[in-house]
């Protein structure tokens, strides 16, 4: 006995919704992705990096700085929230559009050779 063709197209319609299109359920989950970003928002470069190197180093050196590192809270700043304050709103927008399913792109057949 085989199923009725319109159980066979109801099956395929759910898997392929299923699949292909995950429904973002609550904005609890947008909410949760966003938090997860901020401490990623911006990226350091490698010459911000040697320039932070370099900052910590001159604040270890106690023969200019014998009563400690006058850079650390610079230093702190710029690793800690810093990042965040002056992240690209870009960064968290594009986030928030790559969780927004998209519709498929149609499929177009044309033959070989045919010209317009």
């Amino acid at each position: 006995m085989q199923p009725a063709p319109a159980e066979n197209a109801q099956k395929l319609q759910s898997v392929i919704s299923d699949d292909l299109f995950p429904q973002v359920q609550h904005i609890s989950d947008v909410k949760q992705v966003i938090e997860e970003m901020t401490g990623l928002s911006q990226n350091l470069r490698e010459p911000q990096i040697k320039a932070l190197l370099l900052l910590k180093r001159m604040g270890e050196n106690k023969y200019l700085h014998p009563d400690g590192n006058p850079y650390k809270g610079i230093y702190d700043y710029i690793t800690g929230k810093g990042k965040t304050h002056v992240a690209n709103p870009d960064y968290y927008l594009d986030t928030i559009e790559a969780l927004i399913p998209k519709p498929p792109k149609p499929v177009i057949l044309a033959e070989k050779g045919m010209k317009k």
